[in-house]
């Protein structure tokens, strides 16, 4: 096998522990186990910093960033009238609520920029998927009619 052209070896579809890889080296060819190479590109990518937008950050800080600023849903509306006062980006649990006289399961986003707000829910009306959307607009600012989509 030592004079074994590599395309004529036989394919394996999954590595496993203890598997070698044959690396090309600044000076000679080598052998590295599988476990080692994984562990090496994992630190490679952990410690590697990328140019994002907000700066420059490893993989880790800048997944850690995210979730630090991911949101929760904490509202539970049973009646749409519950919606009709946030005026926060928020998401909200919809769970029973009528909309357009169909009872509607699913969550409602309330995105809010200064005085424009609007909301889309979507989920179960009725027993049907479906989107609503509404936005709160005019003087003074009052919910427009909902749109099911």
């Amino acid at each position: 096998m030592a004079d074994q052209k590599i395309n004529a070896l036989p394919t394996k579809t999954a590595v496993t522990s203890g598997d070698k890889f044959l690396m090309s080296g600044a000076a000679e060819e080598y052998l590295i186990d599988y476990d080692k190479l994984a562990t090496a590109i994992l630190n490679k990518l952990t410690s590697k910093t990328f140019t994002l937008d907000q700066g420059t950050k490893t993989l880790i800080a800048a997944v850690n960033e995210l979730n630090s600023k991911s949101f929760s849903v904490s509202n539970i509306a049973t009646d749409v009238s519950q919606l009709d006062d946030i005026e926060e980006t928020t998401v909200s649990y919809v769970s029973g609520a009528l909309i357009e006289e169909k009872s509607v399961y699913g969550f409602a986003i309330t995105t809010a920029y200064r005085s424009v707000v609007s909301q889309i829910v979507f989920g179960s009306f009725a027993g049907t998927s479906s989107i609503a959307v509404r936005g709160k607009s005019g003087t003074p600012l009052a919910w427009k009619s909902w749109k099911i989509l």
